[in-house]
């Protein structure tokens, strides 16, 4: 029983089977079926052996092969000592000899690497540091006034905030497209409804200009007979509105939600959001640039079923949400290649993740989950209801379990690394893709 290594972690495993040994599973299988057989004219359990294995001779013969098919192959493990990842694919070289006593198999499968995690000492993670200003409590309050303004007519000029009203017609080569024209069409400038150089070319016309305006599609543009094109848009600005905001009345504090109209208990949960949020990103930048040295550190070959076992979940889970979201099935086009890349990344950090736990003994217990909950909790109104709440199913306790178990993770992989404090402007942290 030969075992063969192959690119990678793929191996192949070759081994013989004695017809006679199948014969002879074969038989007992046919006993088996011959005590519940049923045929007419005879009484269960009374069929003649030959009308048996006429009923079920082929699904005898394939179940006893397949036996000690199995079986052959894990005597293989066994004396190898192989740790085997997935379902082997089996294959019979000698099919066709029928003069052959023996069946000559072979199993392709992989296997489980070596995982060995790198000297951490040696690596610097940036660990990004951000402070807070209380100027970002009153961006804030603008913002939420600018959602809920009003807009007044009167104005002449455009400029960014402003409501726009206009008429339009695009071309590109001297025609007309579709969807290029429309009349008493508005935006509101500086809001990205429109592509950059459209809105550009309006910021700054007068009410009754008209204005060539030229405007490069991408390439990413949705349109295919757009794409890297460049249109010219004969533009017509007919009417300007400017932006109103509402004043910071009690009763505009109220309808955001802080029912005593305060503007002191208003800065306070602002600034409380957006401290949590601040903590929450620098959290996962962190552990990002932790999980990334953790990596880099130590070089890992993955088994690709592993990976492909990965990018079904992964379709799956976007299918489920993209259905959610109200899209067709028949415009729910995905691919492996648009998950093979994070699938692997994936992969491979679970399986550093549990060798770095295991080779440093690292546990939780029930303290540490606890602490997950209640810093769940605080974004709740009703904290103490939200941790009861939290606590009664055994699924979302095994969920903050795994959270503070990643947390001692890359608590102890900070520990030994040479951290390196980053700072990070506020607007530049919020800006981070998550």
């Amino acid at each position: 029983m030969a075992v063969e290594v192959l690119e990678g972690l793929k191996r192949k495993a070759t081994f013989t089977i004695n017809k006679s040994i199948v014969q002879s599973l074969v038989k007992k299988e046919l006993n088996k079926y011959a005590k519940e057989a049923k045929a007419p004219g005879f009484r269960p359990g009374k069929v003649p052996s030959h009308i048996v294995e006429q009923m079920y001779g082929g699904k005898a013969y394939e179940d006893a092969l397949n036996t000690q098919i199995n079986k052959e192959f894990v005597n293989i493990i066994i004396e190898n000592k192989i740790d085997v990842v997935g379902h082997p694919e089996f294959d019979i070289s000698n099919q066709e000899d029928k003069e052959a006593e023996e069946f000559v198999f072979s199993a392709i499968f992989e296997v489980m690497p070596v995982v060995t995690i790198g000297d951490l000492t040696t690596v610097t993670v940036e660990k990004p540091v951000c402070e807070f200003d209380d100027s970002n409590v009153d961006k804030t309050i603008d913002s939420l006034r600018k959602q809920r303004c009003t807009y007044e007519p009167g104005k002449e000029k455009a400029e960014n905030g402003d409501k726009v009203t206009i008429d339009f017609v695009g071309s590109v080569d001297g025609v007309e497209f579709e969807g290029g024209k429309a009349e008493d069409y508005h935006f509101v400038l500086g809001q990205g409804y429109m592509l950059p150089d459209f809105e550009a070319g309006v910021e700054g016309m007068t009410a009754g200009e008209t204005r060539e305006v030229k405007v490069n599609f991408p390439e990413s543009y949705q349109a295919e007979n757009l794409k890297g094109k460049l249109a010219v848009f004969n533009i017509t600005l007919k009417k300007v509105e400017g932006a109103q905001l509402p004043e910071l009345t009690d009763e505009f504090i109220k309808s955001i939600g802080v029912d005593n109209g305060s503007i002191e208990t208003l800065k306070k949960g602002i600034k409380e959001n957006l401290t949590r949020e601040m903590k929450r990103r620098l959290h996962v930048k962190t552990r990002e640039n932790v999980l990334k040295a953790l990596s880099d550190s130590s070089p890992l070959e993955v088994p690709y079923v592993l990976v492909h076992d990965e990018i079904h979940h992964m379709m799956d889970n976007t299918r489920e949400n993209m259905k959610k979201q109200g899209y067709p099935d028949d415009q729910i086009k995905l691919t492996h290649d648009m998950f093979k890349q994070d699938a692997k990344r994936l992969v491979t950090l679970r399986m550093l993740v549990q060798q770095y736990i295991k080779d440093n003994n690292l546990s939780v217990n029930d303290d540490d989950v606890k602490k997950v909950v209640e810093d769940l909790s605080v974004s709740y109104d009703e904290p103490e209801n939200y941790i009861k709440w939290y606590f009664e199913d055994q699924t979302r306790v095994n969920n903050a379990r795994a959270i503070a178990m990643e947390n001692k993770v890359l608590d102890c992989i900070l520990a030994v690394t040479k951290a390196s404090n980053v700072d990070i402007a506020y607007e530049e942290l919020m800006k981070l893709p998550l």
